[in-house]
């Protein structure tokens, strides 16, 4: 008996018998209705100017949903988990800005180059911090979710007497919604770990954290506040036209659709491979075909289409099955589109067995391609080869080291973003004024950096 494969969508299928492959412009599935569109509210009469998005339509109280069902992060994760190339390149950027991590100092002054002359210190008392708040672990956290999401959610806990910060950790960025702002501000942070799960933000499982204001004296409004011993503050890389949540720049390759191509190709070779079976034929079936013969096409149920589906295949896949196909007279039909042109209905191309030689490994690296390109990392700087698809280059040993220098240079905002709540800290708790903080650069590439400047003058 043929076995026939559909993909949920009904956009395509694959013909073990024929070894066709079918593009069925059919879509069993109906039209999804639309989300509601955001609106813009009016500018409120105060300085600066700060206009407000809102949302209607949604079951989630006073809560900003994320995404039009409250899912979106949930749903970027789980294309990353599908991707072999993703996570792993923006791991790396995280890395590779974390250095050797957050280091505390004093600049003393500038060089003739006008660089500054940063001298690391050691105060007990922020040692003591460092170590019982493990800083490095929020600063990669955070970083991470700077990278992966463009958001990031800081928690600093406040002593019973109020007159230190005494901790950091970086909430999951995943399980963090804002409250709809109230007075044209933020106030809280909703926190639940189970928003895939129906978590709503007023049932059991639900934190509410009030918020700091980034933007205005941090620290007197914090110093002012008694209404709770934990604050987040709030992080996150500016988008246009983002009110509440941010959008990473590389969910552009997302939205473009080659995470798709690279997820499809891997599923598709898998089943060839299961069955070892090749592709024969690329079949094209015509849209209009399907209403000129069934009638009512939009009309039917999601199990009469899927039926009438698979029989067509069926017949279909008989003519051009096996070596009893020989011989046999393939017979294609027109249709008359609302022009008055006349259309095929079916499109047959016999295509060779490329399965051996590669089949779509230019695909692939084309698509990892623009992976590496929306991330903002070179393939160099994970152990890729330049070639054909991944940005060219002359490749060498220096190659990655002018790669890493490129990234660093471009990443200051990022770091500085997530060192943010360690200045308010310093100035709560009333540390040194004169106290900055860094991510250290690895030793090894800094130095690299210093002997490859040297060269060039030279």
């Amino acid at each position: 008996m043929t076995r026939i494969v559909v993909n949920p969508e009904a956009t395509m299928a694959f013909a073990e018998g024929s070894g066709a492959v079918f593009r069925l412009n059919a879509g069993p599935m109906g039209a999804g209705s639309g989300a509601p569109q955001a609106k813009k509210a009016k500018g409120q009469d105060i300085e600066p100017t700060d206009p407000q998005k809102r949302y209607l339509g949604f079951a989630f109280g006073d809560m900003a949903p994320w995404g039009d069902d409250n899912l979106f992060p949930q749903q970027v994760l789980a294309d990353m988990e599908k991707n072999t190339i993703l996570p792993s390149v923006l791991e790396r950027k995280t890395a590779i800005m974390y250095g050797e991590g957050i280091v505390y100092g004093i600049v003393e002054g500038f060089d003739a180059d006008g660089n500054e002359v940063f001298k690391r210190q050691s105060v007990p008392e922020i040692d003591e911090f460092i170590r019982r708040t493990r800083l490095n672990r929020y600063g990669f956290e955070a970083l991470h979710d700077i990278n992966v999401f463009g958001n990031a959610f800081p928690e600093l806990i406040l002593s019973k007497d109020r007159k230190k910060i005494v901790g950091i950790s970086a909430q999951e960025a995943i399980w963090c919604r804002y409250q709809k702002p109230q007075q044209g501000k933020f106030q809280l942070v909703y926190i639940n770990a189970n928003w895939d799960y129906g978590g709503h933000p007023d049932d059991e499982y639900t934190t509410k954290v009030p918020i700091i204001d980034p933007y205005y004296d941090a620290v007197g409004n914090l110093q002012a506040r008694t209404d709770s011993f934990k604050y987040i503050y709030p992080l996150s890389v500016p988008s246009p036209d983002k009110a509440f949540y941010q959008l990473a720049s590389w969910n552009s390759v997302r939205r473009s659709g080659w995470l798709d191509v690279m997820a499809a190709i891997p599923e598709f070779k898998k089943m060839l491979f299961k069955n070892q079976l090749s592709i024969k034929y690329m079949v094209t079936i015509h849209h209009l075909y399907w209403d000129w013969k069934y009638g009512d096409w939009e009309g039917k149920t999601l199990d009469e289409r899927r039926g009438l589906i698979e029989a067509e295949l069926k017949a279909f896949n008989d003519v051009l099955a096996g070596t009893n196909g020989a011989g046999k007279t393939l017979m294609t039909t027109t249709i008359r589109n609302a022009k008055g042109e006349d259309i095929e209905a079916f499109k047959v191309a016999a295509i060779d067995d490329k399965l051996k030689d590669g089949l779509y490994i230019e695909d692939s690296a084309e698509a990892a391609s623009h992976v590496y390109t929306a991330v903002g990392v070179a393939p160099a700087l994970m152990g890729v080869s330049p070639g054909k698809g991944m940005g060219g280059g002359a490749g060498g040993g220096s190659e990655p080291r002018v790669m890493f220098n490129n990234l660093i240079s471009t990443v200051t905002f990022h770091q500085s973003l997530v060192l943010e709540p360690l200045e308010l800290i310093a100035a709560y708790n009333g540390w040194d004024p004169r106290l900055k903080w860094r991510f250290q650069i690895p030793k090894a590439m800094s130095m690299s950096a210093t002997l490859n400047a040297q060269q060039e003058t030279k």
